[in-house]
């Protein structure tokens, strides 16, 4: 990204195509004043690949390998190293400062598996790391992105009868990670990871996953503006999604303003839990952006679990949110937009980037 005084003595070059993320930077506006910044924000919902929610419909142990080598089937089908390519487009044509992203999945495997003798999580051979696939695709675009905060969710491993029968497993792990990247010219500083301490327990075959869920949280200064921002999945299920809101709202009310909260929320206007209301609240000062620029519906969610679908009628919710919160007026939502959600945006092959869409907010900010 080309500083921001190369802009102003030199538009002409910062439009030649070696330099078009550049014709996108958020601070090309002559009216900002020296203590004012503008930037993008986006949160993004990658998708681990495949409905592991079908885990919950195993009735007993030996439902699970096959389950199991359905849901990897998915993974493989959904091939994310064709969807990152999507999912960069995306971050090149719309130049956000900060990405909130979830669902960032870590697959390992084990063969021959060991399930049986010891279940707790030992896979290691790397099958896909959506983290760095996506992080390969930025560099080859020449977009300066870094790992400013990573939290591990969920960490959990099951056999899967991968090779199509009984006696020949392989145990497959998915770690789950929400991400937050942050570019080249944003500086951050005291970073917070954590789980929240309610996580959801699902019974699966006679036993139990947890599928544990957190945030993270960082102070960014760009262009000598300092505000805090905050990327977090919650539950989709009830007490959970309203529980986790409940700590995310407790949390959110000791950080610094102007504070920006984004992240899939499994909430949203008109949403069966309550966690909506209780992050939009007069407790927590969150303003939901949408509401104040969006124009639409912005539904984000869901295609289908193999994201071929040839229309956009699956999406029917709006639960990836952008929240927003200052102290003294001093931060101005300027523009919504939901992007991954026409149908130009599937590749050649007819997968969209995601199940989700994903949501991009402008905000200017005052020092």
């Amino acid at each position: 990204m080309k500083p921001l005084r190369m802009l102003r003595l030199a538009p002409l070059l910062a439009c030649a195509p070696l330099f078009l993320s550049a014709c996108n930077d958020d601070n090309d506006d002559d009216s900002l004043e020296p203590d004012e910044t503008q930037f993008k924000v986006m949160t993004r919902n990658i998708y681990l690949g495949g409905n592991i929610e079908l885990l919950a419909t195993a009735q007993a142990p030996q439902d699970i390998p096959a389950l199991a080598a359905r849901i990897y089937s998915t993974v493989q089908a959904t091939d994310f190293a064709a969807r990152a390519k999507l999912l960069a487009d995306e971050i090149q044509a719309t130049d956000p400062a900060l990405i909130g992203l979830q669902e960032v999945s870590l697959f390992r495997t084990q063969s021959p598996s060991d399930f049986g003798s010891n279940p707790l999580p030992n896979a290691t051979t790397v099958t896909y790391d959506f983290l760095a696939i996506l992080q390969a695709e930025l560099q080859a675009r020449g977009l300066s992105y870094r790992v400013a905060a990573t939290i591990q969710n969920a960490d959990a491993e099951v056999p899967a009868a991968l090779a199509g029968n009984a006696t020949d497993l392989t145990d497959v792990r998915l770690t789950d990670r929400d991400v937050i990247l942050a570019r080249g010219d944003v500086q951050i500083a005291n970073v917070e990871t954590a789980n929240f301490a309610f996580a959801q327990d699902v019974p699966v075959g006679g036993a139990s996953i947890r599928f544990t869920r957190g945030y993270a949280k960082l102070d960014a200064t760009l262009n000598r503006v300092p505000f805090t921002f905050v990327n977090t999945h919650l539950e989709t299920l009830r007490p959970g999604n309203e529980n986790q809101a409940a700590e995310l709202a407790a949390l959110v009310n000791t950080y610094k303003r102007p504070l920006i909260v984004v992240g899939d929320m499994n909430t949203g206007p008109g949403a069966v839990t309550t966690g909506y209301d209780t992050l939009v609240s007069a407790n927590t000062g969150l303003v939901d952006a949408w509401t104040r620029v969006g124009t639409g519906d912005g539904f984000t969610c869901c295609f289908s679990e193999t994201v071929n679908d040839t229309t956009t009628a699956a999406l029917d919710e709006r639960i990836d949110l952008v929240l927003f919160a200052d102290n003294d007026d001093d931060i101005d939502v300027r523009s919504a937009i939901v992007v991954g959600n026409q149908l130009d945006d599937r590749n050649a092959a007819g997968l969209w980037p995601s199940d989700h869409a994903g949501v991009v907010v402008e905000f200017r900010i005052e020092r």
